[in-house]
C-alpha cells in the first residue's frame, strides 16, 4: 500500500504509514530526511477551510474570546506520542492539521498563573492570621496542595475558578475540598489555514544531540568532547503559522484568562522544547465572531430599534421587552446572540443595565421573568 506514495493525511503518514524497517520499526536513517520533507511539502486539504470556518462560527457570542496566535518559533506540541522517528507530534485526527490541545493550554496557564501570583510556600491557606497581607491575596492563587499522591489542600479562590479543582483530603472549614468544573473552557487551538506559506505548515526539524552517553546514564556518566553528535529528525510547526484560541465562560474570567494566557504564551511557550524556544507567541489578534444569519425576524429587530434612537434607553428597554421578547425567544441560539448583541447597543446604559442584563438573561432563557 505504501507504494501509492504519501498520504494527504500528514498525521496518518507521520504515525502508522512510515515506511519503517523491520528490524527496529524506524525509518532508516538514509531514508528519513527525504521522507520529512516529503510530509512537511504536503499541503492542507481544501476541505480544511470550510471545516475551520465552520468550528470558528460556533464561538459567537459574548461568551467566548477569541484571538489568533501567531508563532515567533517553531512549535512541537505531543513529542511523547509515538512515531517512527521516537519524537511525535499532536495533529489533528480527521484533518491531519497541527493543533494545541486546550489541555496544554490550560496546563500552561495553570503553572503560570501559581508560579507568577501564586505564594512561594505551597498550600497556604488565605485565613491564617499570621499570614502578610501579599501572602494573602498570592494564596488566592496557589494550586492544589499534594501529600503523596493525594491532594491535601484545594487551590485558591482564584485559581479554583479558572481551572476547577478535584476532591481534597481537608480543609479545616476553607470550604475548598469539594470538587468543581473550572469556569473556563479551553478549547483546542486549530491552525488557520492559509496563514503558513502555501499552506504548508509543518517542517523538517532536526536537533543534534551531544555528550549522549551522559544523557543516556542520566549523569552516571561524564560528558566527554569525543562523544559523536547524534543528529535527531522529526517534524515542527514552522514560525509564522497561526492558531485559532478560543476561550468560553463567564465574560469576566475569560478576558482575565486570554490576556495571562498570551503573556504565558509569549513569555514561556506551549508545548516541548521550549527551553529552546520552541512554542512561543510573537503576534497576538483579536478575532470577533460574526454570526451568520440571515433571519428576517433579526432584521427587522435591527431596524426597529434603529428608528428608536430619540428614545430614552429606558423605554427603548420596555419596549423591546412588550413587543420583542417572545418572538425572540423563539429564534435559533445564534440568532438570539445577534438579537443580545443588539440590544447591548442599543439600549444598554449604566442606569439600567441590570434590568438590561436581566432582559438577555430571559432572551437567553437562562432564568425567569422577575
Amino acid at each position: 500500500m505504501r507504494a501509492v506514495g504519501i498520504p494527504d493525511h500528514a498525521g496518518l503518514a507521520y504515525e502508522v504509514w512510515a515506511d519503517v524497517s523491520g528490524d527496529t520499526g524506524k525509518v532508516d536513517d538514509q531514508h528519513l530526511d527525504d521522507w520529512l520533507k516529503g510530509l512537511a511539502g504536503q499541503p492542507v486539504s481544501p476541505d480544511y477551510h470550510q471545516a475551520f470556518d465552520r468550528w470558528q462560527d460556533s464561538f459567537v457570542g459574548s461568551r467566548s474570546r477569541v484571538i489568533e496566535m501567531i508563532l515567533a518559533s517553531r512549535l512541537l506540541v505531543g513529542h511523547g506520542n509515538g512515531s517512527a522517528t521516537d519524537v511525535g507530534l499532536t495533529l489533528h485526527r480527521t484533518w491531519g492539521v497541527p493543533m494545541i490541545p486546550g489541555s496544554a493550554l490550560k496546563g500552561l496557564l495553570a503553572q503560570y498563573v501559581e508560579t507568577l501570583y501564586g505564594p512561594a510556600v505551597a498550600g497556604l491557606a488565605p485565613d491564617r492570621p499570621d499570614l502578610s497581607e501579599e501572602n494573602k491575596q498570592r494564596a488566592r492563587y496557589q494550586g492544589v496542595t499534594w501529600r503523596d499522591r493525594r491532594i491535601l489542600f484545594g487551590p485558591g479562590e482564584v485559581y479554583r475558578t479558572l481551572f476547577g479543582s478535584s476532591d481534597a483530603d481537608g480543609e479545616n472549614g476553607l470550604g475548598r475540598a469539594a470538587a468543581i468544573r473550572g469556569a473556563v473552557v479551553f478549547h483546542d487551538a486549530l491552525y488557520v489555514p492559509g496563514s503558513a506559506p502555501d499552506d504548508k505548515p509543518l517542517a523538517s526539524d532536526v536537533l543534534t544531540v551531544h555528550q549522549k552517553s551522559y544523557y543516556d546514564s542520566a549523569g552516571q556518566n561524564a560528558p566527554s568532547d569525543y562523544d559523536d553528535p547524534h543528529p535527531v529528525r522529526f517534524l515542527s510547526v514552522r514560525p509564522k503559522t497561526s492558531f485559532l484560541i478560543a476561550l468560553s465562560g463567564p465574560s469576566d474570567w475569560t478576558d482575565f484568562a486570554i490576556e495571562l494566557l498570551k503573556r504565558a504564551l509569549a513569555e514561556w511557550g506551549v508545548g516541548g522544547k521550549t527551553s529552546l524556544g520552541y512554542g512561543r507567541a510573537s503576534t497576538f489578534r483579536v478575532i470577533t465572531v460574526r454570526p451568520k444569519v440571515t433571519s428576517e425576524i433579526v432584521a427587522s429587530f435591527s431596524a426597529w430599534l434603529e428608528g428608536l434612537r430619540e428614545d430614552t434607553a429606558r423605554h427603548r428597554l420596555k419596549k423591546v421587552r412588550t413587543e420583542w421578547l417572545d418572538r425572540l425567544r423563539l429564534l435559533s441560539i445564534a440568532e438570539r446572540e445577534v438579537a443580545a448583541d443588539l440590544i447591548r447597543t442599543h439600549v444598554r446604559r449604566s442606569k439600567i443595565g441590570k434590568e438590561t442584563d436581566q432582559l438577555i438573561a430571559e432572551l437567553d432563557g437562562d432564568c425567569r421573568p422577575q
